[in-house]
């Protein structure tokens, strides 16, 4: 096939010794016309005969590395491959190289199509889950580790950080702990008080409303808020530091990312988190003594009195424990998935939904077990 004038100072086709080789020269960057890959294909296996040798593609003799060099040696490896034929190259710039190992799909493995047998894909999700249990426990382990380095001042952590957190915790989710657990309080009060007036019984409101509150409302509720709004943040941040690989650069210049990072803001939770209980319990029954006024007209003296003799100091214990439990639990938590994240934007939310799932999950579990222990020892 005869080549026009402008074509010819392109490329070249040679036949040596029964193979088929593409010489690229001149510069197609000033080119007006540029020979076509399906027309450069054509040649090639009319040069190639029956010549079971591979096609080379030579750039020798370019004057620049220009990217249409690049997308013809691309379309016309990918054209001849289609004929099952293969291809080598020689003499092409780096540049051009790279852009078609770029842009070249990556090959087909044989197995990848087969679905693997029930039992390896078993025994894989379980090599996955004990590898998370392993950092987990893993995590835990640094926990009990870390936290006296912490309370004698040799922890690699910030105070001017740690006192952050402890205002992202406690004062800041003030007002959101206050609509909650004061409505909470007054929604236990009124459906108490429809239930028990029924009967007579609507002195005893304080009883329903004051340990379920402190055994059960104001811990699990405080709990949630905790979850949804600290675990999220604390998740969100740690996997945006992870995908920036801030948390490798403490690693390279020797700071622990769990003692930097992970050990404040366990340490700023679980601190606040027994407070913001104690805090939480009051609304709730404050809730449920002005339930109390409006529906069954009993004064809040009354109301206190009743309380102060049928609920007793074990109940707010007992709640005081979970909040410190929960705590703890939402911190672990929101630090493991926020730094096992992936290395992009889209598992920074992964990573915040799934704190707030595996927290509001485990906050459910812990809760049953107090139930199941308080009520096996009689408290």
């Amino acid at each position: 096939m005869p080549q026009s004038a402008s074509h010819s100072r392109l490329y070249r086709i040679e036949s040596r010794n029964g193979a088929a080789a593409l010489v690229l020269g001149g510069d197609w960057g000033g080119a007006s016309r540029l020979p076509t890959s399906q027309r450069l294909v054509a040649e090639l296996v009319a040069a190639r005969g029956d010549s079971e040798a591979p096609i080379t593609i030579e750039g020798h003799d370019l004057e620049s590395a220009h990217p249409r060099v690049a997308a013809l040696v691309y379309a016309v490896s990918q054209g001849l491959h289609s004929r099952e034929i293969a291809v080598a190259f020689t003499g092409l710039p780096a540049s051009v190289s790279s852009l078609v190992a770029l842009a070249r799909p990556p090959a087909a493995d044989a197995a990848s199509g087969r679905r693997a047998h029930w039992l390896t894909r078993l025994g894989v999700a379980g090599r996955n889950r004990m590898e998370a249990f392993a950092r987990a426990a893993e995590m835990v382990g640094n926990a009990f580790v870390a936290t006296p380095r912490l309370s004698v001042g040799k922890a690699q952590a910030r105070w001017v950080d740690f006192m952050a957190l402890l205002r992202e915790t406690g004062a800041s989710s003030l007002p959101v702990v206050t609509i909650v657990n004061l409505l909470i309080g007054a929604v236990l009060g009124f459906v108490g008080a429809v239930q028990l007036a029924a009967f007579g019984a609507g002195l005893y409101l304080a009883d329903l409303v004051g340990i379920a509150v402190a055994r059960e409302m104001a811990a699990i509720m405080t709990a949630f808020i905790m979850a949804g709004r600290i675990g999220a943040t604390f998740a969100a941040h740690l996997a945006t530091m992870e995908a920036n690989e801030e948390i490798d650069a403490l690693r390279m210049i020797g700071v622990s990312p769990f003692e930097f990072l992970v050990l404040p803001r366990l340490t700023a939770l679980t601190l606040m988190m027994p407070l913001l209980f104690l805090y939480a319990a009051a609304l709730g029954i404050g809730g449920g003594m002005i339930v109390a006024d409006l529906v069954l007209d009993t004064s809040p003296a009354s109301f206190l009195g009743r309380l102060q003799d049928a609920v007793a100091a074990r109940h707010f214990v007992i709640g005081f424990v979970k909040a410190v439990c929960f705590g703890i639990l939402i911190a672990l938590a929101s630090c493991y998935l926020g730094m096992r994240a992936g290395r992009n934007a889209a598992e920074v939310g992964r990573a915040a939904t799934r704190t707030v799932v595996v927290s509001i999950i485990g906050i459910i579990v812990i809760d049953a077990i107090f139930a199941l222990c308080t009520n096996a020892l009689g408290v």
